[in-house]
């Protein structure tokens, strides 16, 4: 009989798909907080030509799987806890790589030219794909929380409105707007990055502070 108890209170004690939707929102919010962290330095190098290799892999293969979301509303539903943390975590990377831009731009001021514009521009849409990314996350994890909802569960209280029609309609509509967006950005954001750091004067020279042998000069 003991065995028996122990064996019906095994899956109540494990987190439900309701508690881990909330879990993957409280995050979401938690990563806001990251805003105003601007990481100056990682492994002794500047952190930010380091780290936006994260955004710029992650958010391009966020916005394919919420493409492929909103044309089969099945596979979200089947997946909505694995795509609400690959949103968690693409949101963490994309706002980290931001505020590193910035305190990398504030270690290098430029006295203006057409170097200056350039930084100007990546800056600005480095900004607005972090904004894109704000609001993508939340139309996310408020679809992983519906998708969770359940008669019974701490996410009853959302059933009726998971199965509105209007509601899905709405919901695959803003993932192909948001998915476009963010896709778009992250490539806009990486040409501008790419063309500050290796195009010098219009000659296509490598970035000031290497030599001719292609590496750094010397401490």
């Amino acid at each position: 009989m003991v065995s028996d108890t122990a064996a019906r209170q095994t899956p109540a004690s494990r987190p439900g798909g309701a508690d881990l939707a909330l879990g993957l929102g409280v995050l979401g919010v938690l990563c806001l907080a990251l805003i105003p962290v601007e990481i100056r330095r990682a492994f002794g190098l500047p952190a930010h030509p380091l780290i936006l290799h994260v955004p710029v892999i992650l958010v391009p293969i966020l916005g394919l799987t919420l493409l492929v979301a909103a044309i089969r509303p099945s596979f979200f539903q089947r997946y909505a806890l694995a795509i609400g943390a690959l949103t968690v975590v693409t949101l963490a990377a994309t706002i980290l790589t931001v505020g590193a831009g910035e305190a990398f731009r504030s270690d290098r001021p430029m006295d203006g030219g057409s170097d200056a514009q350039r930084l100007h521009e990546h800056a600005e849409s480095g900004e607005t794909l972090r904004l894109v990314m704000i609001g993508l996350a939340a139309v996310v994890l408020i679809a992983v929380l519906l998708s969770q909802s359940r008669e019974g569960s701490r996410l009853g209280f959302a059933a009726g409105l998971a199965g509105s029609t209007g509601v899905r309609l709405a919901v695959r509509g803003l993932f192909v707007i948001g998915a476009a967006a963010a896709i778009f950005f992250v490539i806009r954001t990486g040409h501008l990055g790419a063309k500050l750091t290796w195009e010098r004067d219009g000659g296509g020279g490598p970035p000031p502070g290497f030599n001719g042998g292609g590496r750094p000069p010397g401490p």
